[in-house]
C-alpha cells in the first residue's frame, strides 16, 4: 500500500487529472445508458479526452521544467481545481442531464444554507450515484491533502517525458479530430454533451454567446416599473368588488393535471393527479394554452401579480426592497377597492428572500413557515405540511370585514418532493414522490375551498389556480426547470372560478401567459385597465390570432424565445442555434427544425432584444438594509441585484 502511494505521490497531478478523467467519462457513460443514448457516447467523451490530456501535458511540463516544492504544490492545487469541477459537473449531470457553467453556482453564493440542504436532499434520493461520487471523492481529498503537505519532486527522465508527451499531444490530437468529425456529419440528440465541462466554464466567462446578456445591459437598463401611485385607477361603469383568492403551484407540470387529461394537454398522465382543479375549472374558465414568461418562482411571481414582465436575468432583482412598492395587484386593489391583503407561504421566508418580493408587491401581510412555530409540521428543508396553512388564513379572513386579496404559494411539490407523513410513506423513485406531491396538492386546494365555504365566501369570491412553471423529468433527457424551454416546463395549469362573472365550463384556447392574470382579475371586477399600461391583457377577450407570447429560462445560457400561433421559435446562446417547432403536428417537440440562416438571424435579434429590454433599474441605494413586516432583516446589493433575508422575530 506504501509503495502504491510513493508511486502516485511522485505525479499526484498527473492521478488527479486522470482522475478527472475517469469522472467525466464514467459520469457520461451512467447518462448515455440512463437515457438510451449509449450510441452517442463515444461523441460526448472526444473534448475530454482532448481537454483533459492536454491540461496534463502542460503541468507535466511546468514540473519538469521547474521541479520545486512550490511549484509542485501550484500544479496539483490547480489539478485538483479541475478534478473538483469534474465532480461538481457529475453531479450536476447526474440531477439534471445538463453540463454546469459557473453561472449556475449563483444560488449558492447568495444563499448557501438553503442550497446545501437542497443539496443534501438529492443525494438523499439517490444513494447510489451519490455512493459511487462521493467515496471516491473522499479518497482523492485526503491524497491531495497529503502531497500538500509533503510534495514529492518528480524525476524527469527527459527522453520519457519527450514520449509521453508525443504520445499523450498524439491521443489529444486524434480526439480533436474525431470530435470535429462528429460535429461535422453527425445529429448528436444531446449536443451540450460533446463539450468538455472544464473549457466551457471557461469560454462561459469569455464568449458573449454563452451570456445573452452582458454587464452594460444591466447597467444601462431604461425601463423604468412604475411605483403603486403612478398609474391611474378608474372603473367601468359596472364594477363588484368580489374577494380575490389565487393559489399559486410550485412547479406542477401541466400534463400530470388532470386539466391535460380532459383539455387535451400532450401526453397527458392517465387521468391526471388533480380531480378536484378539473373540477373547479369546469366551474369557472379553463386556461389550456397557458405558459410562464420566466421559468422561475420569483420571476413568475411578479409577473402574475404585477401583470408586467419580470427582468428576464439570472438574479432576484424583483426582491430587492424598494422605498415604495410597485404598482401591482395588491396595490390596485387596495387602492381602488379597500381591501386588504395577504400573501401566505407554507415554505422558509428566507428561501429567494421572498418578503422583499412581497413588500415589493404591496401586501400588507407576509406568513411563511417561520410563523408556524412547529418544527414538526416541516416538510423537508424548505417547506411545510400546506395544511398547515389553514388556520392562519382562516384568522385573518376573519379578523376584519373588508374584501381581500388572498395568495397562498404552494411549497411540496419543490424539490424534494416530499409530503406529510399523515398523507402516505414515502413513494419511492423522485418521479413516484412528484407525482404524490401533486395529488396532496390537489387535496390541500379542495381543503381550502372548502374553507371558504365553511364562511359563506364561495359566491363571492374570485378563486384562482395557477402555475409558476412545470418541471422536466428526462421527457427531453433533461430534468429541473431553470435551463429548460420545452413545454414540460413552459406550460401550466391555469383556472379561475367567478360566480355570476365567468361562465361556467368557459374554455380559452389561445396563448396566454403569467402576465395576464392581474389584468384578467382587474378587468373582472370593473377597473378600466387601459390606461394602466399592463405588458399583459385580459385573457377573457378575445386574443390576436398572431399574438406572440414571449419566454425565457432563468439561467443566463438557457434558451428563450416566442410561441405565435401553433410556431414556438427558441434561441439557444450556448449552441448558438435558432430551431422551429410546430406544436401543432409536433406537440411532443422531438423534431425542431433549424431555420435558414436570414431568418434565424432576425428572430434570433428580435428574441435578444425582447430579453435586454426586461432588464428594469433599480431605484435604490446601491447597499442596505431595512426590516420587512416587522420581523425580516433584509440586505441587499444593487450591483448584483440580490438580497438576503434573516428572521428576526423571536431574536
Amino acid at each position: 500500500m506504501r509503495t502504491a502511494y510513493d508511486v502516485l505521490a511522485l505525479r499526484a497531478y498527473s492521478v488527479i487529472v486522470f482522475g478527472a478523467l475517469v469522472c467525466t467519462m464514467a459520469v457520461k457513460l451512467f447518462h448515455a445508458i440512463r437515457s438510451g443514448l449509449i450510441l452517442e457516447y463515444p461523441a460526448w467523451i472526444l473534448t475530454d479526452i482532448a481537454v483533459l490530456l492536454t491540461i496534463q501535458v502542460v503541468l507535466s511540463l511546468v514540473c519538469c521544467r521547474w521541479p520545486t516544492k512550490r511549484v509542485v504544490r501550484i500544479v496539483t492545487t490547480l489539478a485538483a481545481v479541475v478534478c473538483t469541477w469534474s465532480v461538481v459537473n457529475a453531479a450536476w449531470l447526474i440531477r439534471t442531464g445538463t453540463q454546469i457553467l459557473p453561472m449556475e453556482l449563483l444560488p449558492l453564493i447568495r444563499d448557501p444554507i438553503n442550497i446545501f440542504w437542497m443539496v443534501l436532499g438529492n443525494l438523499r434520493s439517490m444513494p447510489g450515484p451519490a455512493a459511487v461520487l462521493l467515496i471516491p471523492s473522499a479518497v482523492a481529498l485526503a491524497f491531495f491533502f497529503s502531497v500538500l503537505a509533503r510534495p514529492r519532486l518528480p524525476v524527469c527522465n527527459r527522453e520519457r517525458l519527450r514520449t509521453r508527451v508525443i504520445v499523450l499531444l498524439a491521443v489529444s490530437g486524434a480526439a480533436i479530430v474525431a470530435s470535429l468529425s462528429v460535429s461535422g456529419f453527425v445529429r448528436v440528440a444531446a449536443p451540450g454533451l460533446r463539450s468538455n465541462c472544464q473549457s466551457r466554464a471557461i469560454l462561459a466567462f469569455l464568449l458573449p454567446r454563452y451570456r445573452h446578456l452582458a454587464r452594460n445591459d444591466f447597467a444601462n437598463a431604461a425601463r423604468i416599473l412604475p411605483r403603486h401611485d403612478a398609474i391611474p385607477i378608474g372603473f367601468k361603469p359596472r364594477w363588484v368588488n368580489h374577494n380575490v383568492v389565487i393559489v399559486v403551484l410550485e412547479g406542477i407540470q401541466y400534463d400530470c393535471t388532470s386539466l391535460a387529461g380532459e383539455q387535451g394537454g400532450i401526453a397527458p398522465d392517465g387521468g391526471g393527479l388533480t380531480p378536484y382543479l378539473a373540477s373547479l375549472a369546469r366551474q369557472g374558465a379553463s386556461f389550456t394554452n397557458a405558459r410562464a414568461v420566466v421559468t422561475h418562482t420569483t420571476k413568475a411571481l411578479f409577473a402574475l401579480l404585477t401583470g408586467r414582465a419580470p427582468s428576464a436575468s439570472q438574479d432576484i432583482g424583483e426582491a430587492v426592497p424598494m422605498d415604495q412598492p410597485y404598482a401591482s395587484l395588491a396595490t390596485i386593489l387596495e387602492k381602488g377597492l379597500g381591501f386588504r391583503t395577504a400573501f401566505f407561504q407554507s415554505a422558509t421566508g428566507t428561501f429567494e428572500s421572498r418578503p422583499g418580493l412581497v413588500h415589493n408587491l404591496g401586501f400588507d401581510k407576509f406568513w411563511s413557515r417561520e410563523d408556524l412555530n412547529d418544527p414538526n409540521r416541516f416538510v423537508g428543508y424548505l417547506g411545510s405540511d400546506e395544511f398547515a396553512m389553514l388556520q392562519p388564513i382562516h384568522d385573518w379572513i376573519q379578523s376584519e370585514d373588508k374584501p381581500f386579496l388572498l395568495v397562498a404559494l404552494c411549497s411540496v411539490t419543490h424539490d424534494n418532493y416530499e409530503v406529510p407523513r399523515w398523507f402516505g410513506p414515502d413513494a419511492g423513485e423522485p418521479v413516484d414522490d412528484y407525482r404524490q406531491s401533486i395529488s396532496y396538492t390537489d387535496q390541500f386546494i379542495a381543503a381550502l375551498d372548502a374553507e371558504l365555504a365553511k364562511l359563506n365566501l364561495t359566491e363571492e369570491t374570485i378563486f384562482c389556480v395557477v402555475g409558476d412553471h412545470g418541471e422536466g423529468f428526462n421527457e427531453h433527457r433533461i430534468m429541473g426547470h431553470e435551463r429548460l424551454a420545452y413545454e414540460e416546463v413552459l406550460r401550466i395549469a391555469a383556472c379561475m372560478r367567478a360566480p355570476y362573472l365567468i361562465q361556467p365550463g368557459t374554455r380559452i384556447t389561445g396563448p396566454v401567459n403569467s402576465m395576464d392574470l392581474t389584468p384578467t382579475i382587474l378587468s373582472l371586477l370593473g377597473f378600466d385597465i387601459g390606461p394602466m399600461r399592463f405588458d399583459g391583457v385580459n385573457a377573457l377577450e378575445p386574443l390576436p390570432k398572431d399574438r406572440k407570447v414571449y419566454f425565457s429560462c432563468w439561467m443566463q445560457q438557457g434558451p428563450t424565445g416566442f410561441i405565435q400561433r401553433n410556431n414556438k421559435f427558441v434561441y439557444d446562446p450556448e449552441h448558438n442555434t435558432a430551431s422551429l417547432f410546430r406544436l401543432s403536428t409536433d406537440p411532443l417537440e422531438l423534431s425542431g427544425t433549424e431555420m435558414p440562416k436570414e431568418q434565424a438571424q432576425r428572430l434570433t435579434q428580435e428574441i435578444i432584444q425582447w430579453r435586454r429590454g426586461t432588464i428594469f433599474r433599480l431605484d435604490q441605494e446601491e447597499s442596505g438594509h431595512t426590516t420587512l413586516f416587522g420581523q425580516w432583516n433584509c440586505k441587499w446589493n444593487c450591483n448584483r441585484r440580490d438580497c438576503t433575508v434573516k428572521h428576526i422575530a423571536n431574536e
